[in-house]
């Protein structure tokens, strides 16, 4: 190359400051990678704070989320009048994807992000609590109202609780970080397992408590004691977020420079809109998040409502009975959606592997098939023997939901690097919307009419991400060939 020639045909004096220069270059490119690496902790004491921090965090969240998850379990199976339970789910997705879109930074910013996780734990608690008060009343117009309302603000929670959370698990992250010496990616790789732990295992334990306690509570208790239970952890885990540190002022929504006027409460619904609109591989991506929609309306609204096991009627029944045949409903609900929980925890890793080894569209397609399987079983049988097959149900579906958690995630962000927010926030629009709609129309609908539109969702899924696919693939061979004629033309042009 030319500048080394020149740096040989220099003399000493020219060449000294250069040479000066040049060595104080490298040895900063040498030296700040090795210190961003870890190799020399800088603070273990205030590391391990943090540490415990997050995990206090974590714990709290996962307490108060399974308790949560646990009450949607039992919405359509609880008992409640007409399709009251149906209806709240469907209210809570709809609050969830409103607020998430338009809101939820507004309220990180007025309420700091510990602000942010303590209310929506609390108001998180309010949903638990309706499911108590209408346990406990009598009258059907108070069930409702609590029900609802629980729903509504349940749903607020939901959608600010999500985005919080994500703001002050990467602040934690950085500045656990920053004191164990550690890059950010190693740190934040390091609270993603411990929180993936407690998340899921939290909710898989909740809802086997729950069953044990369901299938022993008998008599009035058994009308009331599940969601005692999930009450008081819900109220208590919000209490715990109280006790974890505030970030600083500098380090939440708005301490870097951003003001409420800088918040644009559009940018997000407008982008996620524009990308559904403008870019064929997110519109074909929709029939994939919709059929994970209907399938969770499917397994809530349909098989937990109706066809778990029965549930004695007033008629030639006593009160005692009545509340025996519903606390054994709901103690096989809750057992059954933990063994869901569980397998899509437990094929994570498995499906990943195979990804790596058959591709991302055998595990994609895998998946579909996972939904038409829920459907075409329901379809085969009648709800006396899909009851004894409930087992293998609920193990199809957490791989499908496995796969949904993680494979379809990642295509969105394979799918679109160049503007996650925009694609992560269709899959939040997608998925909420299709809930929505299910959760609201499905008690309405036949069995037979709640198959066809599930396996023809999930059919269409799997053929459009196909299609899908092969645009990407198209794309990504067209920048590799333009990146190299501009090398080509680079290289000329030297």
């Amino acid at each position: 190359p030319r500048w080394t020639q020149t740096t040989y045909h220099s003399d000493r004096e020219h060449d000294a400051p250069l040479a000066r220069a040049t060595m104080s270059q490298l040895n900063e490119k040498l030296v700040q990678p090795r210190e961003s690496s870890g190799a020399m902790p800088q603070n273990l004491s205030e590391a391990r704070k943090l540490l415990i921090n997050f995990v206090t965090m974590t714990v709290c969240f996962s307490l108060n989320h399974a308790s949560v998850t646990s009450c949607i379990a039992l919405a359509t199976s609880s008992g409640l009048p007409g399709n009251l339970g149906s209806y709240s789910v469907a209210v809570l997705y709809a609050c969830y994807v409103v607020t998430a879109m338009l809101f939820s930074q507004v309220i990180i910013f007025y309420c700091s992000q510990k602000g942010s996780l303590t209310g929506s734990l609390a108001v998180y608690a309010l949903y638990v609590a309706s499911y108590l008060v209408a346990a406990l009343v009598e009258s059907d117009t108070v069930k409702w109202v609590a029900v609802l309302f629980g729903a509504s603000i349940g749903g607020i929670g939901a959608g600010v609780l999500w985005t919080a959370q994500g703001a002050y698990y990467s602040e934690n992250a950085r500045l656990y970080a920053l004191a164990k010496g550690v890059t950010k990616e190693e740190a934040t790789g390091y609270f993603g397992s411990i929180f993936a732990c407690f998340y899921l295992g939290f909710e898989v334990l909740l809802k086997i408590i729950g069953s044990v306690v369901g299938l022993y509570a008998t008599g009035d208790a058994a009308k009331y004691a599940i969601y005692i239970l999930y009450t008081a952890i819900a109220i208590g885990s919000t209490v715990g977020m109280t006790t974890v540190r505030n970030m600083r002022a500098e380090d939440t929504v708005g301490g870097d420079g951003v003001t409420i006027e800088k918040i644009d409460m559009t940018k997000k619904v407008l982008s996620a809109l524009k990308l559904l609109f403008t870019n064929a591989k997110c519109a074909l991506m929709v029939p994939t998040n919709f059929a994970f929609g209907f399938a969770a309306a499917f397994i809530t609204a349909y098989i937990q409502g109706s066809v778990v096991s029965p549930v004695y009627s007033d008629d030639g029944h006593t009160d005692d009975e009545v509340a025996d045949s519903q606390s054994q409903h709901d103690a096989r609900v809750l057992l059954y959606s933990s063994i869901a929980v569980g397998v899509a925890t437990a094929m994570s890793m498995p499906f990943f592997y195979l990804k790596k080894q058959a591709g991302t569209a055998v595990v994609m397609v895998l998946g579909a098939i996972c939904f038409v399987f829920v459907a075409a079983m329901s379809y085969a049988l009648d709800d006396g023997e899909l009851r004894h097959a409930l087992w293998i149900v609920y193990i199809v579906y957490g791989c499908g939901r496995s796969i949904w958690e993680s494979t379809t995630k990642a295509v969105f962000a394979d799918f679109f690097p160049d503007d996650p927010q925009a694609a992560f926030a269709n899959i939040v629009l997608q998925s909420g919307l299709a809930s929505t709609v299910a959760f609201f129309v499905f008690p309405d609908l036949s069995p037979l009419q709640k198959e066809v539109i599930l396996g023809v969702t999930a059919t269409l899924g799997a053929i459009c991400f196909s299609i899908a696919s092969f645009i990407h693939q198209g794309e990504e061979k067209a920048k590799e060939v333009e990146g190299g004629y501009m090398s080509v033309n680079d290289d000329n042009q030297v």
